[in-house]
């Protein structure tokens, strides 16, 4: 009982993942693009992402465009129409509350980028990444697991590589026993790696600016963007993760807020 209530609360408790499974119920199987215009969502809505969550969490299952319920979610949704009644206005305006959250979050970004495919995703971001970390080595940074920092002769020597590394296998950690989940493939390692591009630009756009700014904006400048990437890879991060397991973004999203910001933080004082 309680794994439904889990199910309930933390899984399908939304409006959109509810008409999904409605409609699938009373149609059975349907492709995802007829899902979206019968759901009247627009083009640029995660319904993708929605899609996902059902899925990885057995209450859908999906070949190729078409996606069918299964006897799961068949008995999830019955009981939960058997014990919930929403009335219109508070759904309505639960809707308009997942399309900011949509937006705030990046899902329909993050879902586009993951249409490339998993080994276009992986080349893409690898290329992105290096040539930012090269920039940054011309420029005299050194990435402290998502800040990067101007170099000083006391900062330990290849501190970028082992922060890229860690940056991966806490994400790996989050993934599998934070979240519990099992299956580590391609897609998700491409879509971690695809988080790490915010974070990675930070030399490429000062290298750019600053010859043409003075130093007053240009540090507000550097401040902002120094607060801005990481939490732009952290969502985008918390995004994959909460694709490829199924659990909701939250949680991930407080998981590498702790493991991947504050030492990050913490690393910065302690060395400057």
């Amino acid at each position: 009982m309680s794994r439904d209530v889990d199910d309930i609360s933390n899984i399908v408790l939304k409006p959109r993942r509810l008409q999904i499974l409605r409609l699938l119920l009373n149609r059975g199987t349907m492709r995802i693009s007829d899902l979206r215009r019968e759901l009247n969502a627009p083009p640029q809505s995660s319904i993708y992402y929605d899609v996902e969550i059902l899925r990885a969490n057995g209450l859908i299952i999906r070949d190729g465009p078409y996606v069918k319920i299964t006897g799961k979610g068949r008995t999830l949704i019955e009981k939960i129409d058997g014990i919930i009644s929403l009335g219109q206005g508070t759904e309505k305006l639960s809707i308009k509350t997942d399309e900011l959250t949509d937006i705030l979050l990046m899902r329909p970004l993050i879902i586009n980028m993951y249409r490339l495919g998993p080994n276009a995703l992986l080349i893409y971001s690898m290329v992105i990444i290096v040539l930012g970390l090269v920039t940054a080595f011309i420029q005299n940074y050194e990435l402290l697991l998502l800040i990067f920092a101007e170099g000083m002769n006391s900062m330990p020597i290849g501190i970028t590589i082992i922060s890229v590394l860690a940056y991966l296998g806490i994400a790996l950690f989050i993934y599998r026993y934070l979240l519990g989940s099992e299956i580590i493939d391609l897609k998700l390692l491409s879509g971690i790696l695809t988080s790490l591009i915010p974070v990675s630009l930070y030399p490429t756009i000062m290298a750019l600016i600053t010859p043409w700014l003075p130093p007053y904006p240009l540090s507000i400048i550097d401040a902002l963007l120094k607060a801005f990437l990481p939490l732009i890879s952290l969502v985008i991060l918390s995004t994959v993760l909460s694709m490829s397991s199924g659990k909701p973004m939250e949680y991930s999203l407080l998981f590498g807020t702790l493991f991947l910001l504050i030492p990050s933080v913490l690393i910065y004082i302690v060395l400057f």
